[in-house]
């Protein structure tokens, strides 16, 4: 693919570039494929990239993104499509009037967009995904797969949890129905701080030594109405190292969510891990209403994983709510049911798409997995999901 003497004839035809173009693309594929060969090797990819490399890009990035009030993410995404958008419509334009050859403006578009994917494909590997070739975290631990699952066990874990979020409600509100969905009463720099705090306390109780220390606050999108009609709740953006989570989330789910993205920017990629430490930091930090949060979250999940054993049991078991807990419970799932759209669908897709390409087995299923580190964390403490 090479510029010919009548490609050159043209007045607008434009230099293809193609060994330089080409190489940018190849870079891309490069550390796609380097990352499969990371994901031979887990243990070392978690000593050098997990806890030196990666924490070491990450964190001043999300530090120096962080300094500005408002989500990057978005004008980077825009820039991006731009780009792509003006250098077609550019070329189309010269292309109508003569000015520049069909071929050539094809060619040079095709060749532009491989080595934008290159770029991009490359700068997620080394500014994060690498994270996807670590060993998993239960490896790391120990912890093997709670296979056996059993009645009275899922039923004495879920019953800590109702009491638990019971008990943070209360403590919350001064009674057991407050005659309203709980609200988000806490600033979000707050509750940040309050999670961190969590967070070492869960990393130090679980005797992991992951990187530790301030990471850029968490930024709120300016898309809200496109974020709800895709289903999306939060996401972590590495090319700028922000965790990001739309406004409009119900305070009984906000907090975990909350740290479910700050997971991902310290650099946990698993969903499924993501979803554990999100429950494990709010529930450590001193915080009421993440604990309410990481509380009502877990107990959702296993009484969702119980009732596919015992319908009754579970139905029993969340009997016990109290009333202000079962109307947050309720709120909760009227909301996200009141968003699901073609377009949560066509999200759903891509992302499952994205997450089985990086070895995330069982794509967005991923996220209910949680359940089970819960239940294998529970485990290696004698069966207590307390302090």
């Amino acid at each position: 693919m090479t510029e010919g003497p009548e490609e050159l004839s043209a007045p607008h035809n434009q230099p293809l570039r193609v060994r330089r173009r080409i190489a940018m693309f190849a870079t891309g594929i490069a550390c796609y494929l380097l990352s499969l060969v990371l994901a031979r090797a887990p243990n070392a990819t978690e000593a050098v990239y997990g806890n030196l490399v990666g924490p070491a890009i990450s964190r001043p990035l999300s530090l120096v993104t962080g300094l500005v009030p408002f989500a990057l993410a978005e004008f980077f995404v825009l820039t991006v499509v731009a780009r792509q958008l003006v250098g077609g419509w550019l070329a189309t334009r010269d292309a109508l009037r003569g000015r520049r050859q069909w071929a050539n403006a094809l060619k040079a578009g095709a060749l532009r967009l491989a080595q934008d994917a290159g770029l991009l494909m490359a700068a997620f590997y080394v500014l994060w995904g690498f994270n996807y070739a670590r060993a998993p975290l239960q490896d790391r631990l120990g912890w093997t797969s709670p296979a056996d699952l059993r009645v009275v066990e899922l039923a004495d874990l879920a019953a800590q949890m109702v009491s638990a979020t019971n008990e943070s409600y209360f403590e919350i509100h001064g009674t057991s129905d407050a005659e309203e969905p709980t609200a988000l009463t806490i600033e979000t720099r707050t509750m940040e701080r309050a999670l961190a705090q969590g967070w070492e306390r869960a990393r130090a109780e679980l005797g992991l030594p992951l990187h530790s220390g301030p990471y850029g606050r968490v930024k709120t999108p300016l898309l809200t109405r496109w974020y709800e009609w895709t289903g999306i709740a939060g996401f972590y953006f590495p090319f700028t190292g922000e965790a990001n989570l739309r406004r409009g989330i119900p305070a009984v789910d906000n907090a975990k969510m909350l740290a479910h993205e700050k997971a991902h920017q310290r650099g946990v990629g698993r969903e499924s891990e993501a979803n554990f430490w999100g429950f494990l930091s709010a529930a450590r930090c001193a915080e009421p209403l993440a604990q309410y949060s990481a509380f009502a979250f877990a107990q959702r999940q296993l009484l969702a994983l119980l009732s596919q054993l015992d319908r009754d049991l579970a139905a029993e078991i969340a009997g016990r709510r109290l009333p202000g807990v079962q109307r947050d419970v309720d709120h909760s799932r009227h909301y996200w049911r009141s968003l699901r759209s073609r377009g949560t669908e066509v999200a759903q897709s891509v992302n499952n798409a994205f997450l089985q390409g990086n070895r995330v087995e069982g794509g967005v299923r991923d996220y209910s997995m949680s359940t089970m580190l819960i239940i294998s964390y529970a485990r290696s403490r004698r069966g207590s999901l307390l302090h």
